[in-house]
């Protein structure tokens, strides 16, 4: 699989994350939390979904856990109990490409 491929389909998986809408409130400390937490929730659909396209979607050597867990920020555990199949779905739909078996995920 190509760089070039690789970034194309990363930026596809990304424009698929919607923004959450917030809940719109006149006291500014509120509204702020509420933006935050919008801000997190999409990080966090977003490493779900980088982590199943980097495991699912790229071969024929997916990255480890490791070098995954190591740019998220997560233990090896949490990038392996992280995403679940309705994120490969969703990058399935977003990239148009078919996931590679799940079998021998030790690396």
């Amino acid at each position: 699989m190509s760089t070039r491929r690789v970034k194309t389909d990363v930026a596809t998986v990304l424009q698929s994350v919607q923004d959450k809408s917030s809940a719109s409130s006149s006291d500014p400390v509120l509204a702020a939390l509420a933006d935050a937490h919008a801000r997190r929730m999409k990080a966090e659909e977003e490493i779900r979904l980088l982590l199943a396209y980097a495991r699912r979607f790229v071969y024929p050597h997916p990255y480890t856990y490791g070098e995954l867990a190591g740019a998220a920020g997560i233990s090896v555990s949490g990038a392996r109990t992280a995403y679940g199949p309705q994120d490969v779905e969703k990058v399935a739909e977003a990239t148009g490409l078919q996931p590679v078996d799940a079998d021998g995920e030790d690396s």
